[in-house]
């Protein structure tokens, strides 16, 4: 039987046991392990993870069953999350990416279940498409103890529906600082990157349809554009026909800091996103994001918006603050985009679910274990 976890039983000396689960292992390794370090090394935790497929972390486990998609393997998938969290005698587990949220939710188990939201999987409200996804949201809310989100939309949806415990981190999962240095911007000219999936969520003909329109303002312009995916022949194409071969480059995937420290700014044309955490990495360079009014991209520090879709209003915007030498001039927002702060807002949340007493923080220093 599992160890009683209130006041007064002596269980409370051992370490706070915290089970992270994910979809695949990529996710884990891409924006946990100095998360799971912090909540160790000075939270105290004793942190376990798993998903469905190989991950770098210490402590991990595989899940069968657990995969990027929903699949048949569901009961599979339930057992094997199961199993694991009784057998780490988890006293919360915390869930991020949608197949893994769902499953580990369902699985009923014994432990608190804090769901970790990188973004609803929908823009608007109102959106086509939205109204499945919100009832399993909805459905799902039974069984989730707390709810970490990144971004002001989601968090006003969970609280509209009598949601749980929110807790929001400004600034998602940080910006592993030590690999996005700060860089001066190039002094002259004015060259634009875009990163990201050439998905239509993504959007980004539309950056091919932005610079367009720059240059028909009389702005000389360059645009890089990295990634790759379903729509990435479609850009090349365009790129084409609209002479502009000279002028943008679909290089495909690449490095991204050392793109943002050669580039004047971020262009980024997203329908919807949790937080992007490109542009995270942007403002930890030190330079500004020119976007959409979009669920996250307004979330983002150091953005530049147009209403959504207005294609001239962003080449205007871009072009006017090019001219003027604002776009270089850029705030340092470092300190606020660190790891460290979004591992003590997991930290904290952690033990409000559980109903433990807060640490008494130092002025910016760790809690105390």
């Amino acid at each position: 039987m599992r160890a009683d976890h209130g006041e007064g039983n002596g269980v409370r000396d051992r370490p706070v046991r915290v089970g992270l689960v994910t979809s695949v292992g990529r996710t884990l390794d891409a924006f946990f392990p100095a998360i799971v370090d912090r909540l160790e090394e000075q939270w105290g935790f004793a942190v376990s993870s798993a998903s469905g497929t190989d991950s770098r972390l210490r402590a991990w486990s595989r899940l069968e069953g657990f995969s990027q998609r929903p699949s048949l393997r569901v009961p599979t998938a339930l057992r094997a999350v199961r199993t694991w969290s009784r057998e780490l005698d988890h006293d919360v587990v915390i869930t991020n990416t949608a197949t893994a949220s769902a499953l580990v939710r369902i699985a009923g188990l014994r432990a608190p279940v804090i769901y970790f939201c990188h973004g609803l999987h929908w823009g608007q409200d109102t959106a086509p498409g939205a109204r499945p996804w919100q009832i399993v949201e909805k459905a799902l809310l039974r069984r989730t103890a707390a709810v970490i989100t990144i971004n002001r939309d989601d968090q006003a949806w969970f609280a509209r529906h009598g949601g749980p415990r929110v807790h929001r981190l400004p600034y998602g999962v940080g910006v592993p600082l030590e690999d996005y240095p700060a860089a001066g911007a190039p002094d002259d000219g004015l060259d634009l990157v875009w990163v990201g999936d050439f998905t239509p969520r993504k959007r980004p003909l539309l950056a091919v349809a932005v610079i367009r329109r720059l240059i028909e303002q009389g702005c000389a312009v360059r645009l890089r554009m990295l990634g790759d995916g379903p729509l990435h022949a479609a850009v090349v194409e365009e790129i084409a026909r609209q002479g502009l071969d000279g002028i943008i480059r679909a290089d495909g995937r690449d490095r991204v800091a050392p793109a943002l420290a050669s580039a004047t700014a971020l262009l980024h044309t997203a329908e919807w996103e949790g937080l992007p955490r490109v542009a995270l990495e942007a403002a930890a360079v030190g330079r500004w994001t020119y976007g959409f009014d979009v669920k996250g991209l307004r979330d983002a520090p150091l953005v530049q918006l147009a209403p959504d879709g207005d294609v001239e209003i962003l080449a205007r915007l871009i072009h006017d603050d090019s001219a003027r030498g604002a776009i270089r001039k850029v705030p340092d927002v470092r300190s606020a985009l660190s790891v460290t702060a979004a591992a003590d807002g997991i930290g904290s949340a952690i033990l409000e679910t559980l109903g433990r007493p807060q640490p008494a923080h130092q002025d910016g220093g760790p809690p105390p274990r």
